[in-house]
């Protein structure tokens, strides 16, 4: 099982490919030029930052998830935990 340290290891290239293989794409949101992709892979966070004006992936980067709670929580929906 792939960790969150041997995932930082990687070239940025094979952590993209691992991310769009093995992840699952969560939420997006939109951060000056950037469109910023949250995913989940295995037991953390990545998030891809990529650029439309030069069609090219900036940063790849691992978050936690108290970031991930900070950044995305407008767009967290957890009503139906209610039903």
């Amino acid at each position: 099982m792939l960790t969150a340290e041997e995932f930082a290891g990687m070239p940025v290239e094979e952590q993209v490919t691992t991310i769009l293989g093995q992840g699952t794409e969560l939420l997006e949101r939109i951060y000056i030029n950037y469109v910023v992709k949250l995913f989940r892979l295995k037991d953390f966070y990545v998030e891809i930052w990529y650029q439309q004006i030069t069609n090219r992936i900036d940063r790849v980067q691992i978050v936690q998830i108290g970031d991930v709670l900070h950044l995305y929580e407008s767009q967290i929906n957890i009503s139906d935990l209610f039903r």
